[in-house]
């Protein structure tokens, strides 16, 4: 069952008031039996809007569509990794990514933290699992796709050298930021697109990346950073090296769905550059996008096997 079809549950979500929400427990949807209820949809927006500020922007009902959507896939995630792994076995790495998360926010001191949550009717135990699913997660496309993994390193080698050689110690950046997403069929293709452009021009790029993207970048609207020239397929530079700042890039056709980049901002940087540095930068970025790509990939066959009821 697709994770958007949630619009009766907006009307349910939006017929009681802040207070009366507050107190009234409802099941909104079960996934494989295990409820999702309306305070943890709630309390999905608060995280959400923790790790991300830009969403006290968007007005209430895409808020709950994209919580909704996201607390779903992380379900979806929680119920296949218990098939394989146990929880409370990853303390060390679990409080590394606590760490980045808090200084991600500006945040240096646990304490600080906890406040904050606490003042949301959250707490640090409710973070640790929702880091804990993810690294699970990843450990688990690791371990299913490792084998799979096709990364021809002399032949980055030499495209590396090639554009290093060129670029007189003086490279291009781009900062992007993406919208990955995979229409249901052939047929529907054209609508979906269409349905994407136009949220794009309702609520702009970042919005809609948090609402439609597959990529793990929609919850910080999509956002992928600075890239190096020499750090893009030759595929994804034709797209966005003639664009203006602010543009959006034509579909882009890749193994796991259709790729929409926005270009926010270019600038020529001189730096001296270390081969070595460039290449193991090269190999992970390579390594991490075909385990991206098996992770979406994964994800869509664990989807349609799970069932979601709408209570």
């Amino acid at each position: 069952m697709k994770i958007l079809s949630i619009v009766f549950f907006l009307v349910f979500f939006f017929s009681f008031s802040n207070n009366s929400f507050s107190e009234k427990i409802s099941i909104i949807y079960t996934v494989n039996n295990i409820p999702i209820t309306n305070i943890e949809i709630k309390n999905e927006i608060a995280y959400l809007k923790i790790i991300n500020k830009k969403l006290n922007q968007m007005d209430n009902e895409s808020l709950v569509v994209y919580a909704s959507k996201s607390l779903l896939r992380e379900k979806i995630k929680e119920n296949e990794v218990l098939r394989y792994f146990k929880f409370g076995l990853n303390d060390k790495v679990i409080n590394e990514n606590l760490r980045n998360l808090m200084l991600s926010i500006g945040i240096n001191n646990l304490d600080e933290f906890n406040i904050l949550l606490s003042n949301l009717n959250l707490n640090e135990k409710f973070i640790k699992k929702k880091i804990e699913i993810e690294v699970l997660w990843n450990q688990l496309i690791y371990q299913k796709y490792q084998n799979k993994l096709s990364i021809d390193k002399e032949k980055i080698k030499e495209k590396l050298k090639n554009k290093i050689d060129n670029q007189n110690n003086e490279t291009e950046e781009y900062l992007l930021s993406e919208i990955l997403f995979k229409p249901i069929s052939k047929d529907l293709e054209k609508n979906e697109i269409e349905k994407i452009k136009k949220s794009i021009n309702d609520i702009g790029f970042e919005n809609t990346a948090m609402i439609y993207s597959l990529s793990s970048t929609a919850s910080t609207g999509g956002n992928i950073g600075w890239l190096k020239k020499n750090q893009l397929s030759e595929k994804i530079l034709f797209e966005i090296q003639n664009i203006k700042i602010g543009e959006i890039s034509n579909i882009i056709n890749t193994p796991t769905g259709k790729l929409l980049l926005i270009l926010k901002d270019r600038r020529k940087v001189k730096e001296k550059i270390s081969f070595e540095d460039e290449l193991n930068k090269a190999l992970t970025i390579e390594r991490n996008k075909q385990l991206n790509q098996f992770s979406a990939i994964y994800f869509k066959k664990v989807e349609l096997d799970t069932i979601v009821n709408e209570k």
